[in-house]
């Protein structure tokens, strides 16, 4: 009897075992979602220009207006929404930066700093090797009605990402991530439809999203490249502000071998 079933259970499982050692291996699906794209070259170049749409919150219908201009590796976006107000944010050098109407100013950093940086890399957005600490082909899965390939990735950095890339056109259909929000960790789903040659590259004018149970669209409709002022992408006074702020107790403390005060050294001698 246990054998019997010993050889029913191996029987079960040489199926599953044939059926996962078909499954494309990521670096493949990786490596056809980056030609489909525009190619290496391409994703690597810095992308300056200026790219203006619109998002909407579907439960709520909530619109904003969008526009994002890119300096090289300096960004600054901003969505307007009636009633409510500019939400912004961007990267000037190496600081990352929020504000908007209900949260105020602020500098980001640990892993909020790092949900905005990455998106933006060439490498992160090819998958490198060298930011992966490993990668599985799961199987075929489904982005709002199209078939595509699921992989789930450990990164190097310590966070966990799920991509699923399309049978048919190769391409990046959706993502799945944990966003760090002022409201703490959300889980984020991002599905990406009608890719269009934004420049050199191939880019989703469509992304639907659903973080913390709303649904946000975002359409991407104009995208110019000329390169925008450098004030475009410039720091808004007040976050310079609290970049000073910052900078300030580090410029007032005495560096090691610093004479002391006569006062105190006059202190010391009684």
């Amino acid at each position: 009897m246990t054998r019997h079933l010993a050889l029913t259970a191996l029987a079960l499982a040489l199926p599953f075992t044939a059926s996962a050692a078909d499954l494309p291996k990521p670096q493949a699906l990786f490596d056809a979602h980056i030609k489909a794209i525009g190619g290496r070259k391409a994703v690597e170049k810095e992308s300056d220009g200026t790219l203006t749409g619109s998002m909407e919150v579907v439960e709520n219908g909530m619109k904003a207006d969008m526009r994002m201009a890119s300096l090289g590796k300096n960004r600054a976006l901003t969505m307007t929404i009636p009633n409510v107000g500019e939400f912004r944010s961007g990267r000037n050098g190496d600081i990352v930066w929020s504000m908007d109407p209900m949260s105020g100013p602020r500098i980001l950093e640990g892993k909020e700093r790092q949900d905005q940086i990455e998106p933006f890399e060439p490498k992160y957005v090819m998958r490198d090797a060298s930011l992966i600490e490993s990668a599985t082909t799961t199987g075929l899965s489904d982005s709002e009605g199209r078939p595509c390939q699921r992989v789930e990735i450990t990164w190097k950095s310590g966070k966990k990402t799920v991509d699923c890339y399309g049978v048919e056109d190769k391409l990046l259909l959706s993502t799945e991530s944990t966003a760090s929000t002022p409201m703490g960790e959300l889980k984020q789903t991002s599905h990406f439809h009608e890719y269009k040659l934004f420049g050199a590259v191939k880019a989703a004018t469509l992304t639907r999203a659903k973080v913390g149970g709303m649904t946000q669209v975002f359409r991407l409709s104009a995208y110019d490249a000329t390169p925008p002022s450098a004030d475009a992408v410039a720091l808004p006074a007040a976050i310079q502000t609290l970049v000073n702020k910052a900078a300030a107790p580090q410029a007032a403390a005495p560096k090691p071998g610093d004479a002391k005060p006569a006062t105190s050294q006059a202190s010391e001698s009684k």
